[in-house]
């Protein structure tokens, strides 16, 4: 019996354990695992915590109704994971800015509007500044992704959807300066448009053309990645397959219903205007480094894995950066941006797991009680 009792706190303990890390201790340590890349920039450089593709789940997601317990569940636990992600990570590093690239909602431009307003009260708690105590004044900033307002196709017939997003989450097209690098943001689902020219795509680019003769070094911020030949090596942080390019088109020339890149026309097109030291983008759901190369030298591009566990990614990732500070008087534009890919911290896995230990467990204490019950 005593043999038994034993064996039972100790399934006891190691199950607790297990708990806590998977609770506690991972966010912990993917805290701890990463900091900001400031080695080389003075005390007052800006610190930009970057988060990408939530697609906060909804009725579009599974096929399910709103009411389904079934949906209802896992949208309470991809929330409750994405929200502990980004107060117990992300914030405690003291983010000068953050910066959301895209893909808030999963089915934004499909969703009526209480729904579309019940996601964005989901949103607004997951990602809420207030938890940490945060500087009230620091800025968050939004990039549109196609599962917000979907692409060129669908403005045409639904131009409802673009000003319901701008509302909430402010312009499609616009710059923000952190430190003296320019961040430039823009609608890239507007980009690549069909034979039939969309007042959505000429403002796009009459935006873009604008901060052309800018001289402060820039950072491109697309929710859509750049060109990139197929089966690209995307360097060794990726964890899934590579995906190559696919377009598709909706009839008439009306636009674009769905593509993975933007065209390399307009790659091509955004960089020689832009000219940037760095691109971040979306899109993916993975990890993905790549170097394009351009008449004024090489750019780096680094696509974001998605934050959300539920995206395909079993490694929610996120991403800090440091930009160099306004009183900086170095000349190289190229050292003015600092940045690493952060926290591969598998918390799908270690939710997975729970469940057989879980299963496990009960079973012996199930069979501990049944022998001390003979």
């Amino acid at each position: 019996m005593q043999s038994a009792t034993r064996l039972t706190l100790l399934l006891c303990a190691a199950w607790a354990a297990a708990l806590l890390y998977g609770e506690m201790g991972a966010y912990w340590a993917a805290h701890l695992s990463c900091s900001w890349p400031s080695a080389h920039l003075p005390d007052n450089h800006v610190k930009v915590a970057i988060v990408a593709d939530p697609q906060l789940m909804d009725s579009t997601s599974l096929g399910l109704p709103q009411s389904s317990l079934v949906l209802q569940a896992v949208e309470f636990f991809t929330d409750l994971n994405m929200r502990r992600s980004f107060q117990s990570v992300i914030l405690p590093y003291k983010p000068d800015v953050v910066l959301f690239l895209g893909d808030h909602f999963d089915g934004g431009p499909y969703l009526p509007n209480k729904e579309w307003q019940e996601s964005l009260f989901r949103f607004k708690h997951i990602f809420s500044m207030n938890e940490q105590r945060m500087n009230p004044h620091v800025p968050v900033y939004y990039l549109s992704g196609n599962h917000d307002i979907g692409y060129s196709a669908f403005h045409s017939i639904h131009p409802e959807v673009i000003r319901r997003y701008e509302k909430e989450f402010g312009p499609r097209n616009f710059h923000f300066l952190a430190g003296k690098v320019d961040f430039v943001v823009v609608d890239a689902q507007t980009l690549d448009a069909g034979v039939k020219e969309s007042k959505e795509r000429s403002s796009s680019w009459e935006f873009i053309k604008t901060l052309s003769s800018e001289s402060n070094p820039k950072v491109l911020l697309t929710h859509i990645p750049l060109y990139r030949p197929d089966n690209t090596a995307c360097g060794p942080h990726r964890s899934s397959p590579i995906i190559n390019q696919r377009v598709s088109n909706a009839a008439m020339g009306q636009g674009i219903t769905y593509q993975n890149y933007l065209s390399k026309e307009t790659s091509d097109l955004l960089l020689s205007l832009l000219k940037p030291v760095l691109v971040l983008s979306g899109h993916d759901h993975d990890q993905c480094t790549v170097v394009h190369s351009t008449p004024f030298g090489p750019v780096t591009e680094h696509t974001l894995g998605t934050i959300s566990w539920q995206q395909g990614n079993l490694y929610p990732s996120f991403m800090l950066l440091s930009a160099g500070a306004k009183s900086t008087n170095s000349t190289d534009s190229s050292h003015e941006v600092h940045l690493p890919v952060c926290v591969y911290h598998p918390s799908a896995d270690l939710l997975a797991s729970k469940w057989p230990q879980l299963s496990s467990f009960c079973k012996h204490i199930c069979k501990l009680h049944e022998v001390g019950g003979r």
